[in-house]
């Protein structure tokens, strides 16, 4: 059973100014980015494929010298995250494993999948940041909720899922309408994110300091 880690990290950072917020650390010898895979590695993955960019590959590559991932370039930003899970389906696994590279999640809390298609979620304050699960779908950054809710923050899906998409990638615009295809095709499964931070402003960076 093969099993491919995915981190987007292609994106241009434009909330910190140009940095690139993956690679800021959240250890004296982590970086977000480093994490992400290490959390990858802890499933096991049999590797890590990085999506990055033709100005950040030689950042990422030094940031992470030695280790066990691959690199793709993403040559379309017209559907912004779509794009990029796309570049992973030539060396697809069995079972893909998605996670954003500037977010910091408990280690050892990723399932086995038992389903097709599963979203790993945590409870925000905050749903206008994230997509949330609203009654079997997913909606991406509404702000017409309030209160607690639950949004993804891992997904996992099986080659069966990557097939599907492959069939249908001219009539897909957004990575939110791919996973509700998905959901809706084979159903879903989820399993519970008891710390998980999003790093989108220097507010956050501070306070995951505070908490690592």
């Amino acid at each position: 059973m093969t099993k491919l880690g995915i981190i987007p990290a292609a994106g241009k950072g434009k909330r910190f100014g140009g940095l690139y917020k993956e690679l800021l650390p959240c250890s004296a010898d982590e970086t977000l980015l480093s994490r992400a895979v290490d959390t990858l590695e802890m499933i096991p993955v049999d590797t890590t494929l990085v999506i990055s960019s033709h100005y950040k590959i030689n950042a990422h590559c030094a940031a992470l010298n030695n280790r066990n991932v691959k690199y793709a370039i993403q040559r379309s930003y017209e559907r912004d995250a779509w794009d990029a899970i796309v570049e992973s389906f030539d060396v697809a696994g069995e079972w893909n494993y998605y996670i954003m590279p500037d977010t910091w999640i408990m280690s050892g809390i990723i399932k086995e999948p038992a389903h097709d298609f599963t979203l790993g979620l945590f409870n925000t304050w905050k749903p206008e940041r994230f997509g949330v699960l609203d009654d079997g779908e997913i909606v991406d950054k509404s702000t017409t909720f309030s209160g607690e809710r639950q949004a993804w923050g891992i997904l996992i899906w099986s080659r069966r899922v990557v097939d599907f998409w492959r069939g249908l990638d001219g009539n897909i615009e957004t990575h939110t309408q791919a996973f509700n295809m998905a959901m809706r095709e084979f159903g879903y499964n989820v399993f519970e994110i008891p710390v998980y931070k999003d790093i989108a402003s220097f507010e956050d960076y501070k306070e995951l300091l505070k908490h690592v």
